[in-house]
């Protein structure tokens, strides 16, 4: 122990030092564990009980300043007073007076207060009496400052029995002070009339508790109990939720949560629909070493089914499911895992707003998953549903439900690789799929043109393909690059007789085929750079020859993930322009363009590409007329002369950008595709609009052109508040797709918006769905949210 007097000294013996060392250890250790229960009460990020009373450094030493250090022999009091100040094992405190009295083993600190603890809390008071055992005592003004600015307060802070810490009229919030008018109420706090810390029950009670926002009073709990928060998992009902539903009534929803081991719990919820009855929910999840699973079920007995609008939600009265998901690591670079969902209807889990089950999609799988440096294998067993059917019936021949495929199984594995003989990359993809599906998917026309989207059958397609390629830079600037590939491919289907007599093509094909696809490539790049004084520049032309054989007709096989080709700037290089297996491009051919790129010393930046692609010979993969899906058609590569396609893209350093790229006719140069898009921010706000449009494809069922223009702004009013406004609107039908408004305010403690969204029908003339959403965020304590459509509301007012 070191003591340095700063005015009057009166030394004490050694045997007092080390008494006085010792209280002041006693103060140290004795107000954490007095304020850290506190700050777990709140939630805040203080250090758990135990390690408050756990010394960081076994060798640390006292170091002790005061203006007097006082032995009284008689009453066997320690007393250090006057500017006292501690420094130990990283604890820092200051205080007018300290003392240590042995013969009532009390620990009292007296005046002005202050401790910093390592962890950064400080905590402040005015007077501090504790037994050594910090069994009993209490706390005089305690204010308590965390890292993250997190403020907690309190009366008077009372021990008892060493288990029990009651806080008096306690405060706590997690927003700043006005730094202009300190006195002034926080934007949010908690003030409850007694906070009880129940270190046996390992609860927290608060009573007598209210929410103030703004100073104002807006929530009352006479009662409220949580889990201290160094318990991670403790038994108890959950915080409950109440609501409305137009089809399913006004409702009340409680949980309980029980602990059943270590690694594992179970909870139960049970929700009343004064229209429909009661729904019934469990949810067990395991934590294991490796990884984890859960199992959830839910079930009800609909009361009043007619209620609903549409099948099966109102022809179905026992309803329920199942579900599991899970993750286990086999090791660093492989796990296995599943999502699950089986349910006695296609739609239960949606009209139930069962949690993470809700979505109007749902992908069943099971997978295994393998990710290396460069490699990345994926084995899954997939099974796609569609919930909240409501244009056709579900089990109607041409529902979406029923068109769905199972994927038994699917497999990708990709790998990248140097090559260590001839230099250069070497990659291979491997695809394997399976697919069986119950119910035709097809497109039918009056013209008779129909498209076979999914058979209904069965199809099995394994690819291989291995390619090689590597840039060499000549002596001239030009940048070469050979390519070389090899792909092929086995296929199978037992397509339904339906299916052959929607297709166009007569000789649909229902047996085996193989493809085998080599193909030799260069591809030739002679960048120039020009520079200016204020600028420079890259002008880079581009050209790509591919030789391939021409593999015949495969138009007939069926196209399950090649459907959606868009021919752009992005895609005029790719060697293989289908965005899936199912279609190969085969036949040679060649790719042109230029791409320039430029920086300017005002910060402005350009780039942008420009080119066509060329068919060699008299094979075109995109023009097959008799193509199941009709993938290829209108998509600007049906003709030996590809349109043209282009991007631009400019941007500031201001905040202001600007992107346009498009396709264009061949022969006309009328725009076939388009896209343009703008935006700038500032501190002020920001701005953003977009136009897209597409000329007319009847081939796919689209007789007229289609476009439109999307808009939206956002305005900072003031350093927490704003406002937010977005539009989409159709140009070819007048008519507005979206509308959106949004009011929110933003702070260091608080998050609130309100939000009203108009969407209107792309198939009718029905009237918009219109929905207004609320959300709150409390920072360290939580988020509120609802929402609340016009369809619930126009029910409400009917009843």
């Amino acid at each position: 122990m070191n003591a340095a007097p700063s005015h009057r000294h009166v030394r004490a013996p050694l045997a007092a030092q080390r008494r006085i060392a010792s209280a002041a250890r006693l103060l140290l250790l004795s107000t954490a564990l007095v304020a850290a229960p506190a700050l777990q009460g709140i939630g805040t990020t203080s250090s758990a009980l135990a390690q408050s009373l756990e010394q960081r450094d076994p060798n640390a030493q006292l170091l002790l300043k005061a203006d007097e250090l006082i032995y009284d022999n008689d009453n066997e009091i320690v007393t250090a007073r006057g500017n006292v100040q501690m420094d130990y094992d990283g604890y820092n405190v200051v205080a007018d007076r300290v003392s240590y009295n042995q013969q009532t083993r009390r620990v009292k600190a007296f005046g002005n207060v202050e401790i910093l603890e390592p962890d950064g809390n400080r905590i402040f008071a005015d007077e501090i009496d504790l037994t050594d055992d910090f069994g009993e005592g209490f706390v005089n003004a305690l204010r308590v400052e965390t890292p993250d600015n997190t403020r907690f307060a309190a009366e008077s802070a009372e021990r008892f029995a060493g288990q029990k810490t009651v806080f008096n009229h306690g405060v706590y919030t997690a927003c700043e002070p006005c730094k202009e008018r300190p006195d002034k109420a926080p934007i949010w706090q908690i003030k409850a009339e007694k906070v009880i810390l129940d270190g046996v029950e390992k609860t927290v009670t608060y009573r007598n508790a209210r929410f103030e926002l703004f100073g104002a009073p807006i929530a009352f709990l006479p009662y409220f109990q949580h889990a201290d928060p160094s318990i991670k998992r403790k038994s108890g009902f959950l915080i409950p939720r109440v609501g409305y539903s137009s089809d399913r009534g006004a409702y009340y929803e409680q949980s309980y949560f029980l602990v059943t081991g270590p690694s594992h719990d179970l909870t139960a919820t049970g929700t009343y629909y004064n229209q429909q009855g009661f729904l019934g929910q469990a949810e067990w999840r395991h934590q294991l070493e490796n990884g984890f699973y859960n199992i959830r079920i839910a079930g009800i007995s609909q009361e009043n089914k007619g209620r609903f609008e549409f099948a099966p939600d109102n022809s179905e009265r026992e309803r329920g499911l199942i579900a599991s998901n899970g993750r286990f690591d086999i090791n660093p670079n492989w796990a296995f895992g599943w999502n699950l969902l089986a349910q006695s209807d296609s739609n239960f889990a949606r009209t139930y707003d069962i949690s993470g089950l809700s979505d109007q999609n749902v992908t069943n799988q099971i997978y295994l998953t393998g990710l290396a440096k460069r490699s990345y294998f994926n084995l899954s067993a997939k099974q796609y549903l569609v919930q909240n059917e409501t244009i056709v019936g579900t089990g109607n021949a041409f529902s979406f439900e029923s068109q769905q495929p199972t994927v038994l199984p699917v497999l990708d594995y990709n790998t990248v690789r140097d090559d260590e003989f001839l230099g250069g990359e070497f990659k291979l993809d491997v695809n394997v799929a399976a697919i069986k599906r119950n119910q035709l998917d097809a497109t039918i026309k009056a013209s008779g043109d129909n498209r076979v989207n999914g058979i209904n059958g069965e199809t099995l397609r394994a690819s291989v393909d291995l390619s090689w390629q590597k840039s060499i830079e000549t002596s001239f600037g030009f940048v070469v690059t050979p390519i070389a590939s090899v792909r092929g491919d086995f296929m199978e289907a037992t397509g339904q007789a339906s299916s052959a007599s929607l297709a166009t093509n007569s000789s649909f094909d229902r047996g085996d085929a193989s493809r085998f696809l080599p193909t030799a490539g260069i591809e030739v790049r002679y960048p120039l750079l020009v520079t200016t004084e204020t600028s420079s520049h890259v002008f880079e032309p581009i050209a790509q020859v591919f030789l391939r054989p021409e593999l015949g007709y495969t138009g007939a096989r069926p196209n399950e993930d090649a459907q959606s080709l868009v021919f752009d700037a992005n895609n005029l290089f790719n060697r293989d322009k289908f965005s899936g297996y199912d279609r190969i491009e085969d036949g040679s051919r060649a790719n042109i363009g230029l791409r320039y790129s430029g920086i300017f010393d005002n910060g402005v930046t350009l780039n942008g590409l420009v080119g066509q692609s060329f068919v060699i010979g008299d094979h075109n993969p995109f023009a097959r007329e008799d193509d199941l899906t009709n993938t290829g058609e209108e998509s600007g590569l049906e003709s030996d002369t590809s349109d043209y396609v282009a991007a631009l893209s400019l941007g500031g350093s201001s905040g202001w950008s600007l992107g346009v790229q498009g396709r264009f006719d061949e022969d006309s140069i009328d725009l076939r595709r388009g896209e343009v898009e703008a935006s700038y921010g500032n501190a002020w706000g920001s701005a953003f609009a977009s136009y897209a449009f597409i000329a007319a494809q009847p081939d796919y069922a689209f007789p007229d052109d289609r476009s439109q223009i999307a808009a939206g702004t956002t305005i900072n009013f003031t350093e927490n508040w704003s406002a937010s406004a977005q539009v989409t609107y159709d140009l070819q039908d007048h008519a507005l797709i979206s509308d959106t408004l949004l009011l929110s305010y933003i702070d260091e403690c608080l998050t609130f918006s309100i939000a009203f969204t108009e969407a209107h029908s792309t198939l009718d003339d029905s009237d918009p769905d219109r929905t207004v959403s609320f959300k709150i965020s409390l920072r360290t304590l939580g988020d509120f949210q609802q929402t609340v459509s016009d369809n619930t509301l126009d029910r409400l007012a009917n009843e």
